[in-house]
């Protein structure tokens, strides 16, 4: 796993949407991924840039994604998400 980058389990399918909602954000990997509550609709999970898949062997085990530390492009995913949703309730991080 790279440095810096965290895990989100396939597991999450369940409690997440599959579609995701993506923030152009100039950058080394130009997006940032937001994920919608299945069971709360103004309920986002930020992951945060996508860096590819965790497998062990042959078995996909999840994505992995770099957070968004920075308050400055923690404001940036804000007010897209707001744009979006005005009701979001954002999580930063798995």
């Amino acid at each position: 796993m790279p440095p810096g980058a965290q895990l989100l389990p396939t597991a999450a399918r369940y409690d997440y949407e599959i579609i995701p909602f993506l923030v152009y954000y100039p950058g080394p990997h130009d997006t940032i991924t937001i994920l919608r509550s299945k069971s709360r609709p103004h309920d986002w999970l930020v992951c945060g840039w996508y860096l590819g898949t965790y497998r062990e062997g042959a078995d996909v085990k999840g994505l992995l994604y770099k957070r968004v530390l920075l308050e400055a492009d923690r404001e940036v995913v804000l007010v897209e998400l707001k744009k979006h949703d005005k009701e979001a309730s954002p999580r930063f991080g798995l």
